[in-house]
């Protein structure tokens, strides 16, 4: 069983307690959960592809701050978008029935939501 033994050299090199990995998600995982995750005994962790280097220092800082646990940090580095809007106004017009049964409207156009850390010099 290598494969096992690896597993709880990994957790023991990480400091785990428990062989929880909290889920890095996009807007919600806060340093304030990593934090309580990590200092429960599992590895907390926050997503920064939502933000900009900045504001992925200052997650990084907040919960450096809030625990000194190990914890991991997400990335988004994915290639950059290549817009078509021809395939973009088939989709949201393909769409257009769900939104109305929800009472809403697809957008005119598509945008990037997540700008890529590859496209961020900082």
């Amino acid at each position: 069983m290598a494969g096992r033994d690896a597993a709880t050299h990994l957790w023991q090199r990480l400091g785990l307690r428990i062989p929880l990995i909290q889920a890095p998600m996009a807007g919600v995982s806060t340093p304030a959960l990593a934090a309580a995750v990590s200092d429960a005994g599992g590895l907390g962790s926050i997503a920064v592809g939502a933000t900009d280097a900045p504001g992925a220092r200052a997650m990084i800082a907040a919960l450096r701050a809030a625990s000194g646990a190990a914890f991991n940090v997400n990335v988004f580095v994915h290639a950059t978008p290549r817009v078509d809007t021809v395939r973009e106004a088939a989709w949201c017009a393909a769409l257009a029935p769900q939104f109305a049964a929800f009472g809403a409207q697809p957008p005119e156009e598509l945008a990037t939501i997540y700008r890529s850390f590859a496209d961020d010099a900082a």
